[in-house]
């Protein structure tokens, strides 16, 4: 579905031709646990984005981390599609979402999105996999996919991401504050780096004086539980107003005809949709069969 929203004097769209092969994608993927598609996103996109972000942090008057993790240097806006649906066009993207889709599957939920804006003297995050409390034998499938997008350029000194290549292959997990030799995920403005979320990595140090804005848009299959709970953390009034592929990302959908129903009807159905599901058990009945004559 494409949909156009105005941002100041920018047009923002989603609904932009690719040339990006997402099976191709997700095979690179699959082998080294990450990929980067250099040129993903229109510069003003990632402007409007970040005007976006300044708006809220000062409105909201967002602080800096309050740990180490976190950074005591970093501005960090969770959920951020409550306070502007600008950041929905980022989730639905057609230069990223397919790519998650071959990884995860087409019936994948979105599972968070985060602003990260570190600034200078920030130090290196701890590195850590995403999946990290999924508690499947190592390694396993990607049961989370994310995707760290470069609003501004990503540079080893500002504090492009660092990735351990080919560790969402390994049987075990890292200690908390374990050093890995690792790679910085230098790339442009409109970058994005999608990452296998087995794969270790962290925010890279800051040593400019300059801010480095980034955003993480996180997915999850759709048998797995979100990191943020959007269905009680989105207004059903304001998901009403969003595409349909967005509704179905934020949970206003099924997981193969059985998980996510509300008392047997689509979750659509809340938002003043329509949407009379096949259920599975409907599939499982048979072809023959029919409904007995109880006299």
């Amino acid at each position: 579905m494409s949909s156009l929203r105005k941002v100041g004097a920018v047009t923002v769209t989603a609904s932009e031709p690719s040339s990006i092969d997402p099976v191709a994608l997700a095979a690179t993927i699959e082998e080294q646990g990450y990929v980067i598609i250099p040129d993903a996103i229109d510069h003003d996109f990632c402007d409007a984005l970040i005007d976006e972000i300044k708006r809220i942090e000062h409105d909201f008057n967002i602080a800096d981390g309050i740990n180490d993790f976190e950074g005591f240097y970093t501005k960090r806006i969770f959920n951020v599609l409550t306070k502007s649906p600008l950041f929905g066009e980022a989730a639905i993207h057609p230069r990223v979402l397919p790519v998650v889709e071959a990884v995860l599957d087409t019936g994948l939920l979105l599972s968070g999105i985060t602003s990260m804006n570190i600034g200078p003297d920030e130090t290196p995050q701890l590195l850590h996999a995403d999946d990290g409390m999924i508690t499947l034998p190592r390694p396993h499938p990607a049961t989370m996919v994310t995707t760290l997008w470069a609003l501004s350029e990503f540079r080893e000194e500002n504090g492009a991401t660092r990735i351990v290549p080919g560790s969402h292959k390994w049987p075990n997990v890292l200690k908390p504050g374990q050093s890995h030799e690792s790679i910085a995920a230098e790339m442009p403005k409109g970058g994005v780096v999608v990452l296998h979320a087995s794969t270790w990595h962290g925010g890279g140090a800051n040593v400019t004086d300059q801010r480095r804005y980034g955003m993480s848009v996180q997915y999850v299959a759709g048998w797995c539980r979100q990191q943020q709970n959007l269905m009680l953390g989105l207004a059903p009034a304001l998901v009403a107003t969003f595409p349909t592929r967005l509704q179905e990302l934020i949970g206003y959908s099924m997981y193969r005809n059985v998980m996510g129903h509300v008392d047997r009807q689509h979750p659509a159905v809340l938002l003043g949709g329509q949407a009379a599901p096949e259920m599975v058990w409907d599939k499982l009945s048979g072809p023959k069969a029919a409904r007995p004559d109880r006299g």
